[in-house]
């Protein structure tokens, strides 16, 4: 039997040269923006960053993440948009936002410490198209600009990745004058290493950006080499803490900001559902037409949802009967929880939920409720009928779940993320303009980097964004992070390196099967490794701030 301590030293050096010197983001690399003129701005921030960091506001508040960074958009020269709106000009957004960020990161040198910003409810979420105002709300039209290679509306916040970029010099409304006309490929796409993985000391320098062949205005991908080469260093993650009503978000950050650091997510309960159709459930290699499975190479990362359900059912932690994948069209395969009854229709789940995706609205045929019954349709109300466990994720195929932020109108019956907090969720990728889906955030990254890795969320949901520059939003805690019970062997609650030393002891118990197999071998222990890389390292972090 091997000894506790040769066990601890292997761990220890398995830590080092995996990576986990690195270590995981942290409130020192968080910039909370917000707007002292704008009362929800104010309380969203106060309560989160605390009354220390925010003054003004109501006062006495610790905070929850009392150590992170702070700028009050208000005392920048030009900076803010007052009074507040959902959206505005690119050039306002220019003069606004990103010049007044820009010098304070500068004057107080920051920009290379700072890799995750946070903007606050009340601030704008969506950047108009420099030449046609509001097309992005009219799908036919946004497809007639993105095809010309002339879109440039974007979503505040994904522009904001990109701060240090230029990529409006030359736009004049022709196509392809600008590198903000269209989509930048993301180069934290796919990646599964924590953002301090990557060095950040180019991020000022200049880019440069090739069209993709074929796709000229419409898809960018880096280029160049050394300084003027985009990597995942030279942009930031951005989130947002936003929703329908300020109480709401202050709910939303309660779920996120535990005081073990992590939230601990019991693998034999939570669901995780992947509502598609119209699908032949394969997981092909190739495109073939369904609506998670579109796209040019640099944004295309596979067939999405049975990529998800497979990764799930191959690791094995989380409960496979719990993996609620459906591949069938029409309301009696649309996902529903048991909290709305619409008509008696509908897949019912009644576990409390991890993960929400689905077509939404787009799921193929008739959908539950809406007639002849008394009961409304579920097109727009689904996620307010699920459970969910804290933690809990949103990612649904609708061009517009991400719009009524700021108070902009709804878009016919598609759900909204906003809902989904309301309802209790934690966090969400949304979109705020039509964003085809050639550009819609990825599960399988999520599943990948958040539910089976060791991310915090800001992390794992920007590596789950195929292009920047475009139409995504990330709403939630960006330093989430969550630790599932099944590894935690000596349940002890939380995972470290004691549960490895426990996990040889227990070798040929059921414990140490984590994934499922019938048998504790070598694949469970690599699984367990691989959550002491990032969960050591997290733990270390909390201890330091």
């Amino acid at each position: 039997m091997r000894t506790r301590g040769v066990i601890v030293g292997a761990v220890a050096t398995m830590l080092l040269s995996a990576g986990a010197a690195f270590g995981q983001l942290a409130e020192s690399n968080v910039l909370v923006v917000y707007d002292s003129r704008i009362a929800d701005s104010l309380a969203v921030a106060e309560y989160y960053a605390g009354s220390a960091n925010v003054p003004g506001g109501a006062g006495g508040l610790i905070g929850k993440r009392p150590g992170v960074l702070v700028v009050d958009m208000a005392s920048l020269a030009g900076g803010g948009q007052f009074p507040a709106a959902h959206t505005i000009s690119y050039p306002n957004y220019v003069s606004k936002f990103r010049d007044p960020l820009r010098a304070f990161l500068d004057g107080a040198d920051l920009e290379q410490q700072v890799r995750c910003i946070v903007l606050t409810k009340g601030l704008p979420h969506r950047v108009d198209d420099h030449d046609n105002a509001g097309i992005g709300d009219n799908p036919g039209g946004s497809v007639n600009e993105f095809t010309a290679g002339d879109a440039t509306n974007a979503s505040l916040d994904i522009e904001l990745s990109l701060l240090w970029q230029n990529i409006d010099t030359g736009e004049a409304g022709g196509p392809a004058d600008s590198r903000a006309d269209g989509i930048i490929s993301n180069p934290y796409g796919r990646s599964i290493h924590p953002v301090l993985a990557y060095p950040s000391g180019n991020i000022r320098a200049a880019k440069t950006f090739s069209p993709f062949p074929g796709w000229t205005g419409a898809l960018w991908v880096p280029a160049g080499t050394g300084a003027a080469r985009l990597t995942p260093g030279d942009i930031y993650l951005v989130t947002r803490l936003d929703g329908n009503t300020v109480p709401q978000v202050r709910s939303m950050i309660d779920r996120a900001v535990t005081l073990s650091g992590w939230i601990d997510v019991d693998t034999e309960v939570v669901a995780l559902v992947l509502d598609e159709s119209n699908s032949d459930g394969v997981a092909n290699a190739g495109e073939n037409g369904e609506l998670d499975n579109q796209g040019p190479t640099p944004l295309r990362a596979g067939d999405d949802y049975e990529q998800s359900r497979d990764r799930l059912l191959t690791d094995g932690r989380f409960l496979p009967p719990n993996v609620r994948y459906n591949a069938l069209s029409g309301a009696a395969n649309f996902i529903v929880g048991p909290l709305l009854s619409f008509d008696g229709e509908g897949l019912v789940v009644s576990d409390p939920l991890l993960l929400l995706a689905s077509e939404g609205d787009n799921h193929a045929g008739p959908k539950p409720g809406g007639g002849p019954g008394p009961d409304p349709a579920a097109g727009p109300l689904y996620a307010a009928s699920f459970n969910y466990a804290d933690g809990a994720v949103f990612n649904s195929i609708e061009s517009y779940n991400g719009r009524v932020f700021g108070g902009a109108p709804q878009f016919g019956n598609q759900e909204q993320a906003a809902d989904f907090i309301a309802a209790g969720g934690t966090g969400a990728m949304a979109n705020v303009w039509e964003p085809f889906t050639i550009s819609i955030p990825d599960n399988h990254t999520i599943v990948q980097n958040y539910f089976l890795g060791g991310m915090t969320f800001a992390e794992a949901a920007c590596t789950s964004i195929p292009g920047l520059s475009w139409h995504q939003i990330v709403v939630g805690d960006p330093l989430t992070r969550i630790e599932r019970r099944r590894d935690d062997v000596d349940a002890s609650g939380r995972v470290q390196i004691d549960d490895l030393y426990t996990w040889h002891e227990a070798v040929a118990g059921p414990a140490a099967d984590l994934n499922r197999s019938g048998t504790a071998d070598d694949a469970d222990r690599r699984l367990l490794e691989s959550s002491l890389r990032f969960g050591e390292a997290a733990h270390q972090r909390l201890g330091q701030q």
